[in-house]
């Protein structure tokens, strides 16, 4: 097992805000996140809490090769995954002559069973103008701490894996299972489930299926980058939406995510408008909407609230449920009787 100890990152001089973020990062690490985090922290030993900042928020950046324990490794693995060699073709090739050639040209380190790539280009910090950006871990759906036979404590897993590979061939997963000594998702025990998005509800008693609840999370994850592709306000109408549905659910979050089409969005910042094009549509003058007489926003929610819109906490706008069908992928339609 491959046992990483980051606690003297704890020690280094920062801000308050930066340290506790640290801790909190470092509690929920996945294995594949240590193996990132160490071969960082060799390359380049961070001198204060800022520099830690810095390289928690670009662990995602570094690829890595598993197993990589030496360059014949590392040549086997970057023909079949880099360069797309047939498997029978591997005997004939020279696998560390390979190996070599791959890390002259994608520099990284051995580090435990792994071997890992540093990004081609340095992270940009997360400050900007001197000032440190709000500090949270957001770039994730779903953390899992999982158990074996083999580490009762457990180990974290954290989704989306960023790999691009599926989810239970993923880096996160594969190397989780290794640090477990088993072979599925299923030989392993569920300690703790933890969701991005609070209004999922608690993980652990919604699946008997750790696989399942991989999958979904991974599910969310990539729902979660996609953001609808830069739709304006996209996050807004979501969370919006699983507030109007009570969701409490992670398959149900998943199915309002595929229906958002069955909701209509008004963002806080466009109540003016909202109220101008309803004037407009009943046929008041130019002149009179744009004489400054009418408090537009004051209206607006006015109209929203009669016409039943909810507001979303936070005052970030209001939400309806249209007449479009809302279709069940992940969870189960409620009854008819409960309609």
């Amino acid at each position: 097992m491959m046992n990483h100890d980051f606690d003297y990152l704890l020690e280094l001089p920062g801000a308050s805000d930066e340290q506790a973020y640290i801790k909190e990062r470092l509690e929920t690490l996945s294995v594949r996140e240590g193996y990132v985090l160490a071969a960082a922290a060799m390359r380049h030993p961070p001198k204060d809490a800022s520099e830690v900042v810095d390289c928690l928020h670009s662990l995602d950046r570094y690829e890595i090769y598993f197993p990589a324990r030496n360059y014949a490794e590392l040549g086997e693995r970057s023909l079949q995954e880099s360069a797309k060699l047939p498997k029978d073709a591997l005997p004939y090739a020279n696998l560390e002559w390979a190996g070599e050639l791959y890390g002259d040209a994608h520099p990284g380190l051995f580090i435990g069973s792994c071997y890992v790539c540093y990004p081609t280009q340095t992270p940009a910090p997360v400050r900007q103008e001197d000032k440190l950006f709000p500090l949270w871990d957001s770039d994730w759906s779903v953390k899992l701490k999982l158990a074996s036979p083999a580490v009762p404590e457990g180990v974290w897993l954290r989704l989306p894996g960023h790999d691009g590979k599926f989810f239970d061939k993923s880096d996160e997963v594969v190397l989780a299972l290794d640090e477990l000594k088993v072979k599925s998702l299923e030989d392993c025990t569920l300690l703790e489930a933890r969701c991005i998005l609070p209004e999922a509800g608690d993980l652990t008693k919604q699946y008997s299926s750790i696989m399942e609840l991989v999958r979904d999370g991974e599910d969310l994850g990539n729902v979660m980058e996609d953001q609808d592709q830069g739709e304006p306000y996209w996050m807004e109408k979501f969370t919006a939406a699983l507030e109007y549905e009570d969701c409490r659910t992670l398959k149900f979050a998943l199915d309002i995510w595929q229906n958002l089409s069955c909701y209509e969005w008004v963002d806080s910042e466009e109540l003016g408008d909202f109220a101008v094009e309803h004037l407009r549509s009943v046929g008041v003058l130019e002149d009179l909407i744009q004489s400054c007489c009418i408090d537009l926003e004051g209206y607006a929610k006015d109209l929203l609230e009669t016409s039943g819109y909810m507001e979303a906490s936070g005052e970030r706008g209001y939400l309806l449920r249209n007449t479009r069908e809302f279709i069940y992928n992940y969870s189960t339609p409620p009854s008819p009787l409960y309609l």
